[in-house]
């Protein structure tokens, strides 16, 4: 069911580390499919079909998933974009995200809860 796998998610932290030339390299790829399979999971026994709430779970799932040695924000990030993107949804830019992604990480709250405040974060700024 994924909308997104791992070599996608490997490609994008690779190019984000490229284009930035900030961070290192390594993936620990059992922890990224883990944390790929429990958005999967989320999905399917929570019946999240909301394109927003299933972003979010992307950009939370991937930052605070640690799969990477660096770079695990801005992959949580870029990823979450480009599920928008692939569905037709476009974010307005400089919006404040990349303190959301910071927010995301410190955050103790369920990661249910996170992922409806992101989502009307996301739905606020969308371009459909």
């Amino acid at each position: 069911m994924s909308f997104i796998n791992a070599t996608f998610v490997i490609a994008v932290h690779d190019e984000i580390l490229n284009q930035t030339g900030v961070g290192r390299e390594g993936c620990h790829i059992d922890r990224l499919e883990g944390v790929l399979s429990r958005i999967d999971q989320q999905m399917f026994y929570n019946n999240i079909s909301n394109l927003f709430e299933i972003a979010s779970w992307y950009g939370i799932a991937l930052a605070k998933g640690h799969a990477f040695v660096d770079g695990n924000k801005r992959t949580g990030l870029a990823v979450m974009l480009t599920f928008l993107e692939i569905q037709g949804v476009s974010i307005l830019t400089d919006t404040g995200l990349d303190d959301l992604m910071v927010d995301i990480v410190e955050s103790n709250d369920e990661h249910e809860l996170l992922a409806k405040r992101v989502s009307n974060f996301l739905i606020a700024l969308s371009e459909i």
